[in-house]
């Protein structure tokens, strides 16, 4: 269960769900092959449903690779609450899930203040109906992980 719920914490952290295959020595190697498919199939399913222009496509690029560094260093830090949680699941005292949960709420917040700083960003390059959309994206998929995830992490004790 620890694994599945790590797998599934890893898919929540902005990036989408695909089918995963993995096949990797290290639990180092497996995070980094679900991140990276996942990236992918993230940016394929953004190709698919924003019907860029080849300008819009070359300005928004970077933008866009901008906006997920910023938003990988928050799902690292979601990561390390998780396991965190996973690690201590059994024993967790009052005073260790008060702090799990400031740190998470602390990332959460910043996630919102990080896509708030970046829409002037997205609106510079893009008409705002495709800015509109691509954070419906964003959101959909964000929905989708949370949900999966949902499923596997246990509640509380």
């Amino acid at each position: 269960m620890k694994k599945a719920a790590f797998v599934a914490f890893v898919v929540v952290l902005g990036l989408s769900l695909s089918p995963l295959v993995l096949f990797a020595q290290t639990q180092a190697d497996e995070e980094e092959m679900v991140k990276s498919t996942l990236q992918t199939g993230k940016k394929a399913i953004i190709i698919d449903n924003m019907g860029f222009t080849e300008g819009e496509s070359k300005a928004f690029w970077p933008v866009y690779d901008e906006f997920q560094q910023l938003k990988q260093k928050l799902n690292e830090r979601t990561i390390k609450v998780l396991k965190d949680y996973i690690d201590g699941y059994e024993t967790l005292t009052n005073e260790k899930a008060e702090a799990l949960l400031k740190e998470y709420m602390a990332i959460e917040k910043e996630r919102t203040d990080l896509k708030a700083a970046f829409l002037p960003k997205f609106t510079k390059v893009l008409p705002a109906k495709k800015v509109v959309r691509y954070y419906q994206i964003e959101n959909k998929l964000e929905a989708i992980v949370k949900y999966e995830l949902a499923k596997e992490v246990p509640l509380i004790k």
